[in-house]
């Protein structure tokens, strides 16, 4: 049985707030809680106990929901057609619509509405039972998730993440870098004192990796929050194609827009909306999804293609040897922007080996050989190449 191991180191000192753990398509909610004897503590709704650690014994008392069938029984109801424009919405399963202190129950054998004066809409809380002496750690599960959203600016990355999950006051979040349960799978926790304060950022167990948020007040319903804004320093900009060095000739082919940075800080994988300048307006000119992303590893966005940067290859001369290739190309790179560009022409085989080329390859291996190469504005540039490869 595989087993799925989640260790989240906690220290007393920093986590003061409740700890929101927040999977792919599950949250926990850890709370720790002094207990002198027996005590008794209100469940938020949605939220149900997965454990308590350090208790002598602990059970649930369940609330009572409200029964609005026998709510309505026995009471003189005003019957109308439709509702209140405007109206809170306490119940789906029946209907049940609310306007002060007028409620709106939607019968379907009538089709009609039956309005009623009612004062108590709340269910009963239900409630955890805890009996200890000292420390628990209470473990709250409920449905949840959360997607993290980029804008990357000509100099500046800002990153919200969405918090799918309600009813939490206030919490220290942490978002997971993957499902909770998986085939065969369960999940540990433990708590330490080892680590101190310096533990800020991302935290990465085995096949998994956390996401320090920060503290989040009044989570009462799925919401948005800022959690990155900085500057970046040293976006290298350029326009790429690739192709195999066996393919035969091609006419003009579009390049794609390329930006490559270093992250600043770690990074929840997620989505990337490219923000640039039009006659003075930030627009979106282009969206990618990327995977988590450590702390000052390269990142390389695709933006968008362009007709304006185009490449075109001749296949000049072939050669087939018993178990080798040898071809010469002649690349064509054209620039009908009013600006230089950089350009990267990536070719691909299969045990490549560089005969001879009038250009010096930015990098050469076994499987891929990358030509990097400046053109000016309005104009073209050529380069040819021989290379051996394999079948």
């Amino acid at each position: 049985m595989r087993i799925l191991l989640i260790v989240l180191v906690i220290s007393g000192t920093v986590f003061s707030s409740p700890i929101l753990l927040l999977f792919q398509n599950q949250a926990i909610l850890m709370n720790h809680v002094k207990v002198n004897g027996i005590e008794t503590f209100p469940l938020p709704h949605d939220w149900s106990v997965m454990d308590v650690l350090g208790a002598e014994s602990w059970y649930t008392e369940p609330g009572e929901k409200v029964d609005w069938e026998e709510i309505v029984k026995g009471r003189l109801v005003e019957i109308a057609d439709t509702p209140p424009d405007k109206c809170e919405v306490v119940s789906l399963s029946p209907i049940i619509l609310k306007k002060g202190t007028k409620h709106y129950f939607y019968n379907t054998s009538l089709r009609k509405w039956l309005v009623f004066d009612y004062s108590q809409t709340r269910n009963v809380e239900a409630k955890l039972v805890v009996k200890a002496r000292g420390e628990v750690t209470v473990l709250l599960q409920s449905n949840g998730s959360w997607k993290a959203e980029y804008y990357l600016f000509e100099r500046n990355l800002i990153g919200n993440v969405f918090l799918n999950i309600s009813n939490v006051e206030k919490a220290d979040v942490f978002l997971v870098s993957r499902p909770m349960t998986e085939e065969g799978g369960r999940v540990m926790f433990a708590k330490s004192n080892l680590v101190g304060e310096s533990f800020h950022e991302e935290f990465e167990t085995n096949e998994v990796k956390i996401f320090h948020v920060g503290e989040v007040e009044d989570i009462k319903k799925p919401l948005t929050v800022e959690f990155i804004s900085t500057s970046i320093s040293n976006i290298d900009e350029y326009y790429f194609y690739s192709f195999g060095v066996n393919e035969g000739s091609f006419g003009f082919q579009k390049s794609t827009f390329m930006k490559k940075f270093k992250t600043p800080t770690d990074l929840p994988g997620g989505t990337v909306n490219v923000v640039s300048k039009v006659s003075g307006v930030d627009l979106i000119i282009g969206k990618t999804q990327i995977s988590d992303i450590a702390k000052d590893a390269e990142i390389e966005l695709p933006i968008a293609s362009s007709w304006d940067v185009r490449v075109r290859g001749e296949l000049v001369e072939e050669r087939e040897y018993k178990d080798l290739h040898e071809r010469s190309w002649r690349v064509i790179v054209q620039n009908l922007k009013k600006r230089e560009v950089k350009a990267k022409v990536i070719i691909h085989g299969r045990e490549l080996e560089i005969v001879k080329s009038s250009l010096k390859p930015s990098k050469v291996m076994s499987d891929m050989i990358v030509f990097e190469l400046n053109v000016p504005s309005s104009s073209e540039k050529t380069f040819e190449f021989t290379v051996k490869s394999r079948w």
